[in-house]
C-alpha cells in the first residue's frame, strides 16, 4: 500500500514512473496527471515532492545519473586494472540498455531541453562533469601503474562518454548492422588498444 512506503521509496516510484511518461510523450506532452496515472500515486503525492513538471524532470536528471552511471570507481574497484574498470562500467551500460532501453532515451530529452532551458542545461552539464571527472580518475590511475600511455585524460574521457552514448542509437534506429553488445564490446577495447603501453 503507498501508506506504508517511505519517501525515498515514494519518490523513486515518482521517477520511474516520469522518465517513462517523458520519453514516451516528450516532455512538452506530458502532464503531471500522465505522471499520477502511471506512478499509481495521489496527485497530493506527487506535487508533495516535486511542486511542478520542470522540478520533477530536474529531479530525473539526478535520478538517471544514479541509475544509470553506478560509482563505477568506488572502493571495490581499488584492486582492478583501469581497463578492467572501464569494461565494468561497459558492462553496466549493456546491463541498463536490456532492462530499461527507455532510460537512454530520457537522455535524448534531456538533450533537447537543455538547448531550450538554461537550469536543465546546467544540470545536465554538472551530470556530464561528474562523468567525464570518474573516467579520468581511471585514466590517471591507469597512467600511474604503467598500464596506459600519458595521455589527454580530458581528450580520452570525452571519447568515452560518446562512445558510451552511441547506445542511443540502438535505442531509437534499432540494431539493423550490429548488436548493442557487439558495439560497446569492439568501442571499449579499440579505446583500451590504442591507449595501453
Amino acid at each position: 500500500m503507498a501508506e506504508n512506503k517511505s519517501k525515498e521509496e515514494r519518490q523513486y516510484q515518482i521517477l520511474e514512473a516520469a522518465m517513462e511518461v517523458f520519453v514516451i510523450n516528450g516532455y512538452a506532452n506530458t502532464r503531471m496527471d500522465d505522471i499520477v496515472l502511471k506512478s499509481g500515486l495521489s496527485k497530493g503525492a506527487l506535487y508533495h515532492h516535486y511542486p511542478s513538471k520542470k522540478d520533477l524532470f530536474i529531479a530525473l536528471i539526478d535520478h538517471w545519473e544514479i541509475y544509470c552511471f553506478p560509482d563505477f570507481y568506488s572502493g571495490s574497484s581499488v584492486h582492478r586494472s583501469a581497463s578492467d574498470t572501464l569494461r565494468d562500467f561497459a558492462s553496466a551500460v549493456l546491463d541498463v540498455f536490456k532492462e530499461k532501453k527507455y532510460v537512454f532515451l530520457a537522455e535524448v530529452e534531456f538533450w533537447a531541453l537543455s538547448n531550450q532551458d538554461d537550469e536543465i542545461k546546467e544540470r545536465s552539464k554538472s551530470l556530464y562533469r561528474k562523468l567525464l571527472n570518474l573516467f579520468e580518475l581511471v585514466l590517471q590511475k591507469g597512467i600511474r601503474t604503467g598500464e596506459f600511455k600519458d595521455i589527454d585524460t580530458k581528450a580520452v574521457s570525452l571519447i568515452l562518454l560518446t562512445g558510451f552514448q552511441g547506445i542511443n542509437w540502438f535505442c531509437i534506429f534499432g540494431t539493423d548492422q550490429v548488436s548493442p553488445e557487439k558495439y560497446i564490446e569492439e568501442s571499449i577495447n579499440i579505446l583500451i588498444k590504442s591507449i595501453k603501453k
